[in-house]
């Protein structure tokens, strides 16, 4: 190659150089003769602390603990539901057998037949009604006091 081609080569990479850092460094499309390239930064690696790696682990145990814990207390809270619903179902199916025993029990029917057995019998004439005087016993309270 000769020393011509040589430098056309040469210019050919640094315009596309130049063009590639238009692209990547966001540089604007103008630019003054006088202005040079920016050239890239090297970049910096970060520390990463240990305490900060332990502080992260240490709190991502203590959100899973109290998520697990969160589930423990709702399948506790869920069975005990479930405990009082079965009790309150048998307090209410206790609760329909009394109540059929009183109906049962307090019919006329059964009531007149063991009336009978007892030897009562419907009365044959109407009741009558009497109207008794307060005043007389409430002396004899007045009189105590």
């Amino acid at each position: 190659m000769t020393k011509l081609e040589q430098t056309t080569v040469e210019s050919q990479t640094s315009n596309e150089l130049t063009e590639r850092r238009h692209i990547y460094n966001g540089d604007p499309m103008y630019r003054p003769s006088d202005f040079a390239p920016r050239a890239n930064r090297p970049v910096k690696h970060r520390k990463r602390s240990p305490f900060m790696f332990i502080t992260a682990i240490f709190g991502v145990s203590i959100l899973i603990v109290f998520y697990i814990w969160n589930k423990i207390a709702v399948n506790r809270l869920v069975v005990e539901v479930n405990d009082l619903q079965a009790q309150y179902q048998k307090i209410v199916n206790a609760s329909e057998i009394l109540r059929a025993e009183i109906n049962r029990k307090s019919s006329l029917e059964r009531i007149g037949k063991i009336a009978g057995e007892l030897g009562l019998t419907y009365p044959k004439e109407q009741p009558t009604w009497f109207e008794v005087d307060l005043e007389p016993l409430q002396q004899p309270q007045q009189e105590k006091e």
